[in-house]
């Protein structure tokens, strides 16, 4: 019993941050959330002292179909309180019985479920090979970071978060979307082998210098420590899994920040206090806010790297409706 009570508290966690962080981890893309399903399966895996396979597959089929069920629940309910509140939209309960609602639940069961298959295989390598497995994460981890920092940009293979930075390492591959020719945009992917080397070389060597910095600090702490060991194995494992996700999140966390941003830069008291800044995906046709906070939001919409079209058509203009600057059409 005690094992079911752990995976479920695991469920009910899981499923309250994930509606918390609801709009974060689905304008990641999806790799960010399906990233943290399968992490909580994970998790679900990771907490039972099961030694076979089968041993998992009760607990994990449970926590995994209450993980779905909470978590589809949490999710529409706090979208449709928010309608109604904001909109006035009628509320009910019947979203938790449609046939969306169930496959979203069923998706996301499903999911967390492979997850904590994925996490039972790996505590059988590790029950198996625990001694040899940290130099196996020291050297494969850097490898699989560099493979994440891919979705730092999307117009970029080979981009990482210095190239968005600081512009090194240089991407190998460029796609370069604004290509003109006799008046028609067209796609065009420019190769640039140089890069590709400082890419591979230099990228996992940065990696594995920091994996290569825990693994030491972890085995002078042990040294000191005698009995009261840390789990060398597992913290590289963590690393891995934190910078992953962090590579994964870089541009739905810069986004979520820059919208923050423009809403709180929105007050007005009159329809001379707004100005009208910028067209620029995936923010807006026209992004408004307050003419003092106007520069300081341009430069946080210039930073982010673009990778979609805007539509826009027609002029604009800023008012004030409500202390907030709205777009009117002329």
């Amino acid at each position: 019993m005690k094992r079911f009570t752990q995976v479920f508290g695991i469920a009910v966690a899981s499923a309250v941050v994930v509606c918390a962080a609801g709009g974060w981890l689905f304008s990641g893309g999806g790799g960010l959330l399906l990233s943290c399903l399968i992490l909580i399966g994970f998790f679900m895996a990771a907490v039972q002292k099961e030694t076979k396979v089968y041993g998992f597959l009760d607990t994990l089929l449970a926590g995994s179909a209450l993980f779905g069920l909470l978590a589809m629940a949490l999710l529409l309910a706090r979208i449709h309180v928010t309608a109604h509140f904001t909109e006035g939209s009628p509320f009910s309960f019947s979203f938790l019985w449609e046939q969306d609602s169930l496959m979203m639940a069923a998706v996301f069961a499903l999911v967390s479920f492979m997850g904590g298959l994925l996490g039972a295989v790996l505590k059988g390598f590790y029950a198996l090979y625990g001694k040899k497995l940290d130099r196996v994460v020291l050297f494969a981890g850097p490898l699989l970071v560099a493979l994440a920092s891919l979705t730092v940009i999307k117009v970029k293979v080979g981009g990482t978060i210095m190239s968005v930075l600081h512009g090194w390492p240089y991407p190998f591959v460029t796609h370069q979307i604004r290509d003109v020719l006799d008046g028609f945009s067209i796609d065009t992917w420019i190769f640039t082998p140089g890069s590709l080397c400082h890419y591979v070389v230099l990228d996992y060597l940065l990696y594995f210098i920091i994996f290569l910095l825990v693994f030491y600090a972890i085995h002078f702490y042990n040294a000191k420590r005698g009995t009261k060991q840390i789990n060398r194995t597992l913290c590289l494992f963590g690393l891995l899994v934190f910078m992953a996700l962090t590579f994964i999140s870089f541009l739905s966390v810069k986004q979520s920040y820059i919208e923050h941003q423009i809403a709180r830069a929105g007050y007005c008291a009159a329809d001379a206090d707004c100005a009208v800044i910028k067209d620029k995906c995936p923010f807006s046709c026209a992004v408004v806010v307050n003419s003092n906070e106007a520069e300081r939001i341009e430069r946080l919409i210039n930073s982010y790297p673009s990778t979609c079209d805007l539509l826009c058509m027609g002029e604009v203009q800023a008012v004030c409706l409500q202390n907030r600057c709205r777009v009117s059409s002329r």
